[in-house]
């Protein structure tokens, strides 16, 4: 079928997928491809220090920094910044600089009603195909259980590692290229270093008491009920997100004006 993988590939695609979105290397592939471009250098070292929580929405991106620290001239590093201006991760502003992109409301509001619809037919896709390939669901059950082992722990650099590597497995397990194509990884993962202090007890309750419930619908072969309870995750979440105060927001506001 069109935009899905051949038997036996999802396996090898959660290693590329989980490698792909790990710490990024000095500009050399680990499959000996040739070195990066300057830009690319750039590009890999912001989103490197996002990933990390060395980069945090509202930080000013300064060029003459990132100039000394990556040997790169001015000209590579612009061309890299308006590159994830266009991908939504960096916001430019004409008199104040490059900043990594900090969420408003209605950024927040736009972007989870388009992730609960993408999340939950992953959701769905997945479940449909777990109890087909074995590879695969040990795969889930492991950063499955690694998540939950987070719920007493608090929010940690671990924790989001360990969410990321969820749902990156689950991605890959759909076995559809066109949902990893379009799914916003990293505005979800901006989302989440912007907010994720703001999650009250309950919120994080509530969290997750829902991944237990995707985790079971995932693993019990239930497609419909993976979907359903994917979607009430991811628009609780929106929901919980709308009521936080005018300050939650006030960065990505004021990167607007």
């Amino acid at each position: 079928m069109v935009g899905h993988w051949p038997t036996g590939v999802q396996h090898k695609w959660i290693m590329r997928v989980m490698e792909m979105n790990s710490s990024l290397d000095d500009g050399v592939s680990h499959q000996g491809r040739p070195k990066k471009s300057s830009p690319d250098v750039v590009v890999d070292a912001i989103l490197s220090g996002i990933r990390s929580g060395r980069l945090v929405p509202g930080q000013r991106l300064v060029e003459a920094d990132l100039t000394h620290s990556l040997q790169i001239s001015r000209g590579p590093i612009r061309e890299a910044l308006k590159r994830l201006a266009a991908e939504g991760i960096v916001t430019l502003n004409q008199n104040r600089g490059a900043y990594v992109r900090s969420l408003t409301r209605e950024d927040v509001s736009d972007l989870l009603k388009v992730v609960e619809v993408v999340t939950g037919l992953v959701a769905r896709l997945s479940a449909e195909t777990m109890k087909k390939n074995k590879p695969l669901c040990g795969a889930f059950r492991q950063v499955s259980e690694t998540l939950l082992s987070f719920e007493a722990l608090g929010d940690t650099h671990a924790f989001m590692e360990a969410r990321r590597a969820f749902w990156d497995v689950l991605i890959a397990a759909c076995g559809n290229i066109e949902l990893m194509r379009i799914m916003p990884l990293m505005q979800i993962h901006l989302l989440r270093l912007q907010f994720q202090t703001h999650l009250t007890a309950e919120d994080r309750r509530k969290q997750f008491q829902e991944y237990r419930a995707m985790i079971e619908a995932v693993l019990g072969n239930n497609p419909r009920r993976a979907e359903r309870v994917t979607r009430i995750h991811i628009r609780r979440t929106r929901i919980s997100i709308s009521r936080l105060p005018s300050e939650a927001f006030s960065v990505g506001e004021r990167g607007r004006d």
